[in-house]
């Protein structure tokens, strides 16, 4: 029996060849894949065979998949002890869980309304809003540039202007002093 199933999968590999390979020629280039899954397959014997940890664990590699198996936990058998407590400890999230399949019940009719159910067909809409929002953030994007230049510009030209009253202040105080009489101090 091991005999017919190895020569299945072998007529399986070589079928699996001439799909892949098709007419052209075993060499080098294009090795036969059952040769070479043979020889791959004696040198990790060979390999494993050295190491005693490996051999340990290769021994126990089904017992190790029936633990890693999801569905092994449910096979246990728990006393209804045990079971109550499970559901106590996780009790409050239960509760949780429960109030929110309440609220997602009485609203079912609100995702289930035509306005949700539309919002398949809404889509090359959300698209054209989607682009028209970028391109308003664009033109605001620039005009807040474009204001701050004239807010600098009106910032100089205050500046400017500060600068010449201040100088024209200290004429006009220069000049009247210089009008004012002379007192002649005896």
């Amino acid at each position: 029996m091991a005999e017919e199933s190895i020569q299945v999968l072998e007529e399986r590999v070589k079928k699996l060849e001439e799909k892949i390979f098709g007419p052209l020629p075993k060499d080098a280039e294009y090795p036969e894949v059952v040769s070479t899954l043979a020889s791959l397959g004696g040198q990790l014997g060979s390999a494993l065979g050295t190491r005693d940890r490996m051999m340990m664990v290769m021994k126990r590699l089904e017992e190790l998949e029936r633990y890693l198996d999801p569905s092994y936990g449910e096979s246990l058998e728990l006393t209804d002890s045990i079971k109550l407590d499970l559901v106590l400890a996780r009790e409050e999230q239960l509760r949780n869980q429960y109030q929110h399949l309440n609220t997602m019940n009485s609203l079912k009719s609100v995702l289930d309304s035509q306005h949700i159910s539309d919002t398949a067909n809404l889509g090359d809409e959300l698209i054209q809003i989607t682009n028209r929002h970028n391109q308003d953030e664009e033109a605001a994007t620039q005009q807040s540039i474009q204001i701050k230049q004239m807010l600098d510009q009106y910032n100089a030209i205050l500046h400017t202007l500060t600068e010449t009253f201040i100088k024209m202040e200290e004429v006009v105080t220069k000049a009247e002093i210089a009008a004012l009489p002379k007192t002649v101090e005896d």
